[in-house]
């Protein structure tokens, strides 16, 4: 079953995730339906569980755990940094009345955690694959073709060396205009302000002025 869906709850994606998807999933006929919004949400959720049982452990081994999981954001962020981005996203997203932008620290987090969702997806029975995803009677997701409907641009996972050497102009013209995406591609570990979500003023998908 889907997760509930204020009209007004808010993280931005290139195109809207709370748009409505059919609540009936067990007619006969019934095909098959990928919910961007259950899917992020659902693994938000399941990350409270991974975090908990970081806490504890020793650190040490915290960070080992980390690697297979975030293979990118351990880069830059360690157990505790990971689960401050992770619980901001999940707040952000059943928060009401609110839109909020997410930066590259952000979508690079979301690229690790949805990827280690779908990798278990992918490799698990069909018995386990509709507990997880009901609405996708066990069908494949394809994850890429998520990415390029969903996520302005993977620029996060640019080598630094390439990134690097690309001038100004280069960059604008690619539309690597977000200022994280530097410390991401770097590695530098993100600042209390780089965690922060940024709230927008409007919904960026009204059509009204």
């Amino acid at each position: 079953m889907s997760a509930h869906r204020n009209h007004t709850t808010v993280l931005y994606f290139k195109e809207n995730i709370y748009l409505p998807t059919p609540d009936a999933f067990d007619s006969e006929d019934q095909e098959p339906v990928f919910d961007p919004y259950n899917f992020i949400i659902q693994t938000l959720v399941g990350d409270r569980d991974i975090f908990y049982g970081l806490q504890q452990v020793a650190p040490e081994e915290a960070a080992e755990r980390l690697k297979p999981l975030f293979p990118n954001t351990c880069r830059f962020g360690g157990a505790e940094i990971l689960n401050s981005i992770s619980k901001r996203l999940l707040e952000a997203i059943v928060q009401p009345d609110i839109w909020y932008e997410m930066n590259s620290y952000h979508l690079s987090y979301l690229y690790d955690s949805l990827g280690a969702v779908v990798e278990d997806y992918s490799y698990s029975d069909l018995d386990k694959r509709i507990s997880m995803f009901p609405e996708l009677m066990g069908a494949d997701i394809d994850y890429n073709e998520f990415l390029d409907q969903y996520f302005f641009n993977t620029a996060f996972l640019l080598d630094p060396e390439r990134f690097n050497n690309m001038d100004a102009k280069e960059k604008q013209q690619h539309g690597f205009t977000d200022p994280c995406l530097f410390g991401v591609i770097n590695h530098l570990t993100p600042t209390k302000d780089e965690i922060l979500l940024k709230q927008l003023e409007k919904d960026p998908f009204s059509k009204t002025e």
